[in-house]
């Protein structure tokens, strides 16, 4: 006996599903044409959180770190109703997907190694009859690949911004045994064809007024949050910003071509490169940025001391291994940042 959803997104809007026994509820919403955010599907990453407000429910084994310490958050792609559900969304209405994403193909351009662990991927869309050659995304989503031979999908972050070219660009972390990162470092080769789902996803920029936008990243977590700058500066934005990109190591350092040409367009950008382990001598890549020992939460904790006047408290996205960004949200709510304020993403292990 099927078991009735109710999900209400954060503007009010209600929409109603229906699960099957066995059933989550993001394979409930998919089943009746809406698209849940959901990056991993298997409870490690975050995307899908949301809130039972009324209703019972079993839940799938998930990793703790992927619910941020979040209050009576669930994940929902986690989540079997066995009782008819209220949801309450993050979201509102207009980040509601209710229609299939789109399937492109895309060939491979450039695979370019960063560091020893990440690369930079470059493909290039194939023209399509009905969704013709751009590449529209907004700053902040993702893409699915499909892993060639598997068929299994694996989410990424874009690092560019919509374009006519159709050009999508991922940073993405060679993990070892990872499925799609593994075909990437041994087998992938200029002019390979891939298929694409997408975008999808909800992480992107607020419309808040004037209040600073700061953005802290770890690793391939600073995808969407260089695309997310590079809307900034291809629209002019005013608002006041900052860049704060965690690393290991000093060898670990990577992104400063690209976010030094968004240092051309948005001058007073400040961007600060922490380094959990460094080494004598620490070298910012570029003399325009800020490099220091520690760690993305020390220096957030710090930025935020020094904040006098709750206006200018900021607009802060935040994108990494969940370990990291539930770090990060643990110090914004110790300096005592609205969760509003807060946006964060996280990145699983593929």
């Amino acid at each position: 006996m099927s078991c009735q959803v109710r999900l209400v997104t954060a503007d009010g809007d209600q929409r109603v599903v229906h699960a099957e026994p066995g059933q989550s509820v993001v394979e409930a919403a998919k089943q009746a044409g809406i698209i849940l955010p959901s990056l991993c599907g298997k409870g490690t990453c975050g995307t899908c959180v949301g809130r039972v407000e009324a209703g019972s429910y079993d839940m799938r084994p998930f990793e703790d770190d992927a619910l941020g310490g979040k209050q009576d958050a669930v994940l929902l792609c986690c989540t079997e109703p066995t009782s008819d559900l209220d949801v309450a969304l993050p979201f509102d209405s207009t980040k509601l997907v209710e229609q299939a994403p789109n399937r492109r193909e895309a060939g491979i351009v450039s695979i370019e190694r960063l560091t020893p662990h990440i690369v930079k991927l470059t493909l290039q869309l194939e023209p399509d009859d009905e969704l013709g050659s751009a590449a529209e995304f907004e700053a902040g989503q993702y893409m699915q690949i499909e892993v060639p031979g598997r068929g299994e999908l694996r989410a990424y972050s874009m690092s560019n911004v919509s374009n006519w070219d159709g050009t999508l660009e991922f940073l993405i972390h060679i993990r070892e045994g990872g499925l799609f990162s593994t075909y990437l470092d041994t087998q992938a080769r200029e002019d390979d064809i891939l298929n694409l789902v997408g975008p999808q996803g909800t992480f992107g920029l607020v419309e808040n007024g004037m209040r600073p936008r700061w953005f802290v990243g770890g690793g391939c977590g600073l995808a969407p949050l260089l695309s997310m700058l590079r809307r900034m500066a291809e629209w002019g934005d005013p608002q006041e910003s900052r860049l704060i990109l965690g690393v290991n190591t000093a060898a670990d350092m990577f992104g400063a071509a690209e976010i030094g040409e968004v240092l051309d367009q948005l001058p007073e950008l400040q961007v600060t490169t922490a380094v959990w382990r460094p080494e004598a001598g620490l070298q910012p890549a570029d003399e325009r940025f800020e490099c220091v020992a520690g760690s993305s939460v020390d220096v957030l904790t710090a930025a935020l001391a020094q904040i006098d006047d709750p206006e200018l408290v900021p607009d802060i996205y935040v994108c990494g291994p969940p370990g990291m960004v539930t770090a990060l949200e643990e110090a914004t709510a110790a300096a005592g940042v609205d969760p509003e304020l807060v946006h964060s993403e996280r990145i699983a292990a593929n």
